[in-house]
């Protein structure tokens, strides 16, 4: 396959579910009391009482475990709870390899916004944060470039999570067919 610039555009990104009420214990990876409408394993959590980029790992009737441990030092009840779905902005095609030249996030709200690029291997079945809870105001845009190049194999993800349901419009630079 001969290498090819191109750009990937994804439009209204940001999949978000909200659940009041819920209550996380001293340092504990639980979130009880809550709704799971909506809410999927690898979804963020956005509270103030956990880590950015902490993500649920199983979920159970009204209560969902997360991979990371809350900061809280006493019981925190009646909290609002975010779960932010992930957007598959791009993936890499199969039996090749694609570079992330760089990329910009558009806020369309009106209002400020918080938004996690995340990179996902598909052979090791991991994930790694290439930019964690960045703020991008109304009117804005967040640009990766020049902090370095990110090669993704076969069918590895680019992936956005976005604090804003439909608020961001995601333009890719890739170069695919790199051997």
């Amino acid at each position: 396959m001969a290498e090819a610039f191109s750009n990937k555009i994804t439009r209204t990104t940001g999949i978000v579910s909200t659940s009041t009420d819920g209550t996380c214990g001293v340092t504990t990876t639980w979130i009880t009391g809550i709704s799971t409408v909506g809410v999927g394993i690898s979804h963020i959590v956005d509270n103030q009482h956990f880590r950015a980029g902490t993500k649920i790992s199983s979920i159970g009737i009204g209560t969902v475990v997360v991979d990371t441990a809350s900061y809280n030092t006493v019981s925190a009840s009646n909290q609002v709870f975010n779960f932010l779905g992930p957007t598959t902005c791009y993936t890499s095609p199969s039996s090749t390899k694609s570079i992330l030249i760089g990329g910009t996030f558009a806020n369309l709200s009106a209002n400020t916004l918080n938004l996690t690029v995340e990179l996902h291997d598909a052979s090791a079945g991991v994930s790694g944060v290439l930019a964690a809870n960045i703020p991008v105001p109304t009117g804005s845009s967040f640009v990766i470039s020049d902090a370095g190049k990110s090669v993704l194999e076969s069918l590895d993800e680019v992936r956005v999570y976005c604090t804003t349901k439909d608020a961001v419009d995601v333009n890719l630079s890739i170069l695919t067919g790199v051997s």
